[in-house]
């Protein structure tokens, strides 16, 4: 009786990547980890491993400010919010500085439950438009990944975040939302900037491009569409992030 006739190298299928080989690879050859989703969705470990970093930076942050300080000098900078706070009596000021500060403080611990939920909300939101405009196909599970995976550099931001934080004496005037020297709003004062004008200057932070051409060769990698260019799948990011950039400066959500 004859041996069977072992497969052909090319029939033998290649082995998928450990969760530690997908988050090097993001940092070192971004292709291969997207190309790894097409294979499993799993998407739950950069989304811990994001949540962890943020939690402990804002931790921090809350630990060295002055929150309640913090909470009025933010109300000052909004003309509509201040309007309306100088409407309160004294008590009801109090109490509603008082209330910030308590969500501030248990902001952290829940930051990871956010987080998870923006992150469903957008990656349905580039599954859409990518598949209605460049007819890509891609599934909800396999957008979510990519979302996450592609959010994996935010941790180099809390970690500078971190370190900052750590050396930092002196709190007043900085900005949760913008605790690192990545983008030219935070060399700007945040305090009497126009709100439009640093929200947009924001906008050009070095982590949130490197995050934005990630998330063009993710949906790029994971198309069933040949023809869509790594390049026309970044400027589609890019162009969804500048609208919302803009909603969010004109409302002044920064």
């Amino acid at each position: 009786m004859s041996a069977a006739i072992p497969p052909m190298p090319s029939e033998v299928s290649q082995p998928g990547l450990s969760e530690p080989q997908r988050i090097i690879n993001i940092f070192t050859a971004p292709s291969k980890t997207f190309e790894d989703i097409r294979r499993n969705a799993s998407w739950w470990v950069p989304w811990v491993i994001g949540g962890i970093f943020a939690a402990v930076s804002l931790t921090l942050f809350n630990n060295k400010a002055d929150l309640e300080q913090l909470m009025r000098q933010q109300i000052a900078s909004s003309p509509a919010q201040s309007q309306a706070f100088d409407g309160l009596s004294k008590e009801q000021q109090n109490q509603r500085i008082a209330i910030g500060v308590k969500i501030s403080r248990v902001l952290p611990y829940v930051l990871p439950i956010f987080s998870l939920l923006g992150g469903l909300v957008i990656a349905a939101l580039l599954m859409a438009a990518f598949n209605f405009i460049h007819e890509a196909a891609v599934p909800y599970k396999r957008s979510l990944a990519i979302l996450f995976y592609a959010g994996l550099p935010s941790i180099i931001s809390a970690v500078l975040a971190i370190v900052t934080l750590s050396m930092a004496t002196d709190m007043e005037g900085r900005n949760p939302r913008n605790l690192v020297a990545t983008n030219p709003a935070y060399f700007m004062d945040y305090q009497n900037t126009s709100k439009f004008l640093y929200g947009m200057a924001g906008s050009l932070d070095v982590i949130t491009i490197w995050i934005i051409v990630l998330l063009g060769i993710g949906f790029k990698v994971n198309s069933a569409k040949p023809k869509l260019s790594t390049g026309t799948a970044i400027v589609t990011v890019a162009v969804l992030y500048m609208i919302w950039r803009l909603t969010a400066s004109g409302l002044g959500w920064v």
